[in-house]
């Protein structure tokens, strides 16, 4: 019962996913092998969309770590536990939450030792802007514990690069680039952990740095992302996009970014009238409360996927006793059609 309850869940998260992103690709998961054992380490833009589409849109049943402090409701703990998220604690979470990451490790080892995958986002915080961050040990922790209680385990690290057209916007594009598996017993010298953790922490951020758009210099990092967004690149393409980065530091160009036709500015228009109840209450009443950005995606997909539907509902229930049934269900399927037809095809943006 619980596998049919994850299984359906999963497919409502990819139809909800797929009506509200652009576009959704995934490059290189033919590298990963089946019926291994696998840690996939992400860098980390956009909060909970990243796990929630890598669960709906990959056939990898993995369990994902996520920053604790997300647990604090019960309500919201039991969704997350059925969800397969496990918790890891920081030092913000306070010091005596440490202890229970050895529990969590433990959890972890023997995911892996059953050929389990995992996910995790080694940066341990997420952030809208593109660049990899420095990465925390934790991941490593986890996989030598596994190889000390089972030498014979090798878990495979698979770098995975997340890579948004923009974050925070919509409707968004989103590509994710998988790399080439790592061997975790071949970076691991027991005699020497201190070098081993050192070495993984670097061969994983170099294999995300060349899967997702890495601006590396902070004291030019606006000025180097004006210029690719002003060249209209695309940052669902990382190869290219570092490329053009280099290119920056050798001779800057100067490109105004294209505007939006006049087709995009009346198909915007149309959009924000016919939905103009539902984003009214989101623009003015929700997003303000937001304080992290990072969470505008997140919480813009969760009201939307709960709220349409309802709005769905309520416009075929007046249609209905006001021009009948089949005339109701004529005038939703037509709203939901060019919705999808804004978001899918019309390359509008609001």
């Amino acid at each position: 019962m619980r596998t049919f309850m994850y299984t359906l869940t999963q497919k409502i998260a990819c139809f909800a996913l797929f009506c509200y992103f652009r576009e959704i690709r995934l490059h290189g998961i033919e590298k990963v092998p089946a019926n291994k054992a696998v840690m996939f380490l992400a860098n980390h833009q956009n909060a909970l969309l990243d796990p929630l589409v890598i669960a709906a849109f990959t056939p990898f049943r993995s369990y994902f770590l996520t920053r604790a402090d997300i647990f604090v409701n019960p309500f919201v703990k039991r969704i997350f536990k059925f969800l397969r998220m496990l918790p890891v604690y920081r030092i913000r979470d306070g010091r005596d939450t440490l202890a229970k990451n050895a529990v969590i490790f433990d959890e972890c080892t023997q995911l892996l030792q059953a050929g389990k995958t995992i996910f995790i986002f080694p940066e341990a915080n997420h952030n809208i802007m593109r660049r990899v961050r420095p990465l925390s040990k934790g991941f490593t922790r986890i996989i030598f514990t596994a190889l000390e209680k089972d030498p014979n385990l090798d878990v495979l690290l698979v770098p995975v690069g997340i890579n948004y057209e923009k974050a925070d916007g919509f409707p968004d594009r989103v590509a994710f680039y998988f790399d080439q598996p790592l061997s975790s017993r071949d970076n691991y010298r027991p005699s020497e952990i201190a070098a081993s953790v050192s070495g993984l922490k670097e061969l994983v951020s170099n294999g995300l740095k060349r899967n997702t758009t890495h601006i590396e210099d902070l004291s030019k990092y606006e000025e180097i992302h004006n210029f690719l967004d002003s060249r209209g690149v695309d940052f669902q393409n990382p190869v290219n996009t570092n490329l053009l980065i280099k290119q920056y530091r050798v001779a800057p160009l100067k490109q105004s970014r294209p505007k939006r036709s006049t087709v995009q500015r009346i198909l915007a228009a149309i959009f924000l009238t016919i939905n103009a109840p539902i984003i009214f209450f989101w623009r003015w009443v929700l997003k303000p409360k937001i304080q992290e950005v990072e969470f505008i995606s997140t919480f813009r997909f969760c009201y939307v996927s709960v709220v349409q539907p309802l709005f769905y509902l309520a416009s075929w229930l007046f249609l209905s006793a006001l021009l009948g049934a089949i005339e109701a269900t004529l005038v939703v399927f037509l709203h939901f059609a060019f919705n999808l037809f804004f978001v899918k095809i019309s390359k509008a943006k609001l």
